[in-house]
């Protein structure tokens, strides 16, 4: 593919937008932690925190980063992207059910998750 479609370039944007986001979110989360879980238990109940600590928060930094690495890749129609992301995005939908529960669930992570590694297999199987 020699011009980038506008959809899969704007989906690589918003990945990158939403996967900074969400590593600088995650790297407050991490560093700040008692601050954090205060806020956190100003807004829910108080035991809503007991399960979390800073390794949860390190290790979905972590996979926010490989999924800003992959978006930027993907940008650069670098076909490797495609994996980092797609593994990130799995760790991100996935760690909070097995670390808190079926209640940390995010549908909405899932819709939009499902939508952008749409549009980029989509394309990955036209640039082969």
């Amino acid at each position: 593919m020699t011009k980038k479609p506008l959809v899969y370039e704007s989906a690589c944007i918003f990945s990158i937008i939403g996967s900074s986001l969400g590593f600088t979110g995650m790297f407050i989360s991490t560093f700040f932690f008692s601050l954090i879980t205060g806020k956190i238990q100003m807004i829910t109940n108080i035991t809503a925190t007991e399960k979390l600590n800073p390794v949860y928060f390190a290790i979905l930094m972590a996979a926010f980063a490989v999924s800003l690495t992959g978006a930027i890749k993907l940008l650069r129609m670098e076909r490797t992207g495609l994996y980092f992301y797609l593994s990130a995005q799995a760790t991100i939908l996935f760690l909070p059910v097995f670390w808190l529960g079926s209640n940390a669930f995010s549908t909405t992570n899932a819709i939009f998750t499902l939508i952008f590694s749409g549009v980029y297999l989509y394309y990955y199987r036209l640039t082969k």
